[in-house]
């Protein structure tokens, strides 16, 4: 899938050169700040959890205490641009607003950049991470004929230590999706699909 907020942050790793991909939204690209490092953050993974369930459990901008583990505070509509929703992670007090949404039969994406600097904790219990700006992404794509679901996250960031961030994001997304699939009494998998497909 083609992504406008990757070319822009070619820019963004040079030097914050880059071109702001939606040009009627300035905080569309995490900002430089002197004494942060930039950084992307790729995570994926494949599991036995059926699109529009995974859609139902995961693709509200609202309802994101899958995520955060706590309720948020809303302004505005689900789903649609331009809505915030504030909260807690880990005890660090979070703002972000939503950017991009897209939803079809089959792939679904929300993007939201934080309103706030915040500090995340590591949840392997290392320092608070400091972050001036980032954009994260969740992408949702149908699979195996609709039976699984790939789901796809990255961020782009600035933070005051670069190494830190990187665990700090896989971690707080591994255990989130980690309680979603438990819940699902389902499984994360590798390769092919792991039952028979029909043939249409």
């Amino acid at each position: 899938m083609f992504h406008p907020q990757l070319c822009s942050l070619v820019g963004i790793l040079l030097g914050c050169t880059a071109v702001i991909a939606r040009a009627d939204d300035d905080d569309f690209d995490p900002k430089c700040t002197e004494g942060y490092y930039p950084g992307i953050v790729v995570t994926e993974g494949q599991y036995t959890v059926p699109f529009e369930r995974m859609y139902n459990l995961t693709g509200s901008f609202f309802h994101a205490e899958w995520y955060t583990q706590t309720n948020t505070t809303n302004q505005g509509e689900d789903n649609t641009v331009g809505a915030t929703h504030s909260g807690l992670l880990g005890g660090a007090v979070f703002e972000e607003q939503l950017v991009r949404v897209f939803k079809d039969d089959a792939e679904a994406m929300i993007a939201y950049v934080t309103r706030i600097p915040v500090k995340f904790p590591n949840p392997s219990g290392g320092k608070l991470v400091s972050y001036p700006s980032y954009i994260e992404e969740l992408q949702l794509i149908s699979i195996c004929q609709g039976a699984d679901t790939l789901v796809h996250f990255w961020v782009a960031d600035f933070a005051d230590d670069a190494v830190s961030s990187w665990d700090t994001w896989v971690r707080i997304r591994g255990s989130a999706l980690d309680a979603v699939i438990v819940g699902e009494g389902a499984q994360q998998f590798k390769g092919t699909c792991p039952r028979p497909l029909s043939p249409k």
